[in-house]
């Protein structure tokens, strides 16, 4: 099939880039704006320019060098100071003694700075005295130079705040939209994981995701037009197994009947064997063509009506023909009933042959003289019939396919008198009633074990959730 591209739409590098010249734009706003703001609080006075302490020292040199004595309201503001006598003993000042004398060592070089800090010297008649300053823009305010950090490191930090917190917002903005875009992709997706191929997908104005839409609506007419195939050829099978059934109950019971005839004649013992023989073989060609008849009608989907019926009706019922079908085998029959509810919601006539087909089965598979257990219990919203037998127990072959149509199980467990359609007929009225039917074995008696599980009451409609006609139908 060829694949047909979009003409029109955007290139998904060109979705990119445009998130890139947003972000590129916002940065380039951000440092206006912090710029702005930084000239503004040098014009109203509120953050002091670098050189600031540097003017002021210079204002100050002669009141300092004339003053009787140096006072901490003489040294100007943002310059920390020490006072030394001129063989080098600390007098004054606000500098610690460490700091001071590293000061001391400062103007012994020859030097006016170390690092960050700058110095200047003063000499007085009989003192030096040393100013410390930073060549930094500062806050006049001393609160603000208390609590904040220096205007060039916050003007930093701010960049780096706004333009990380821009980006995510922008991040998330083009997220959105770009996931608002892929939203018909998505939804179709989910669609056919649901089993529902009746949609068509809306193009989303991006042609890599357009170009996948177009391909992903091809696949979905291929595999609905492969599905009608496959469904149109089921059905046909199903007919003619219908018919085939049908046709044969008609000379099956002339066969049987006439049979049944030649019994009451004066026979010989070869006459008389060869006449069970037909008659044998009848009855299990018969029984087969039945449960083809039961799943005919089971796979064509008709709707059953499910009443409330009373548990105490269906227990005895099924209890009833528990001991009738062991009755031949001389099986123990042990029935437990726990907290069983008043009704339970069923179609009576397919629950009844669900539960006596996982009964007949493990019947079947237990010897002479053995168990079969049957035990009821209510499970919160759901009740429990698990059945029990003391036969081989599932292979693990079985375990896997013993709900399979047709299959006649493992040769050390088939008894060879089964057409392998039981447990499969069960499933699927089990899962009629939104029930579930799991197989396993039992760690104490050894044998198989089967656990039906369905609703005690009537679940809520869901038929807006109903998956597409065409593949609940296969």
């Amino acid at each position: 099939m060829e694949t047909i591209k979009p003409n029109k739409g955007t290139r998904l590098h060109t979705f990119f880039l445009r998130y890139l010249f947003f972000l590129c734009i916002g940065t380039i706003l951000l440092v206006v704006l912090l710029f702005s703001i930084f000239l503004f609080t040098f014009s109203a006075n509120i953050v002091l320019p670098a050189n600031y302490a540097e003017t002021q020292i210079s204002l100050s040199k002669e009141r300092i060098a004339s003053s009787s004595s140096i006072t901490a309201d003489i040294i100007p503001d943002l310059v920390d100071y020490a006072v030394f006598s001129k063989d080098g003993q600390f007098l004054a000042g606000n500098l610690s003694e460490k700091e001071a004398f590293k000061a001391w060592n400062v103007m012994k070089k020859g030097e006016t700075s170390n690092g960050s800090q700058f110095y200047s010297f003063i000499e007085r008649e009989n003192e030096i005295c040393i100013l410390r300053y930073y060549l930094v823009p500062q806050y006049r305010s001393e609160i603000l130079r208390k609590y904040l950090p220096n205007p060039q490191l916050l003007e930093f930090l701010l960049f780096i705040i706004g333009i990380v917190s821009y980006a995510t917002v922008l991040a998330i903005y083009f997220g959105r939209s770009l996931k608002k875009k892929m939203f018909g992709l998505q939804e179709a997706i989910e669609k056919i994981q649901n089993q529902n191929l009746d949609f068509k997908i809306n193009h989303s104005g991006i042609r890599e995701i357009d170009e996948i839409s177009i391909s992903l609506e091809q696949m979905k007419e291929a595999l609905n037009n492969s599905l009608k195939q496959q469904w149109e050829s089921e059905q046909t099978r199903r007919e003619q197994i219908s018919a085939l059934a049908h046709d044969l109950k008609t000379p099956l019971t002339i066969i049987r009947g006439n049979a049944e005839l030649l019994q009451d004649t004066v026979q010989d013992d070869i006459q008389r064997e060869y006449n069970d023989y037909i008659l044998k073989n009848t009855m299990e060609i018969e029984k087969f063509t039945k449960e083809l008849i039961d799943l005919s009608k089971m796979e064509k989907n008709i709707v059953r009506k499910k009443t409330n019926v009373k548990m105490d009706k269906v227990m005895t019922e099924v209890e009833h023909q528990m001991r009738a079908l062991s009755m031949e085998k001389k099986l123990q029959v042990d029935v437990q009933k726990e907290m069983l509810p008043a009704l339970i919601f069923i179609d009576e006539e397919q629950f009844y042959r669900a539960i006596l087909n996982v009964i007949a089965n493990a019947v079947e598979h237990t010897p002479e003289n053995g168990k079969v257990t049957l035990i009821v219990q209510d499970a919160a919203d759901f009740i429990q019939f698990t059945v029990i037998d003391s036969g081989s127990g599932f292979s693990p072959r079985d375990l896997n396919e013993a709900t399979k149509q047709f299959y006649r199980g493992d040769p050390s467990r088939n008894a060879g008198n089964h057409h392998g359609m039981g447990l499969y007929i069960a499933q699927s009225i089990v899962q009629s009633h939104g029930g579930t039917l799991l197989i396993g074995n039992d760690l104490t008696a050894g044998g198989g074990k089967v656990t039906i599980t369905i609703p005690i009451k009537e679940a809520p409609s869901q038929n807006g959730n109903q998956p597409h006609a065409m593949m609940t139908s296969l």
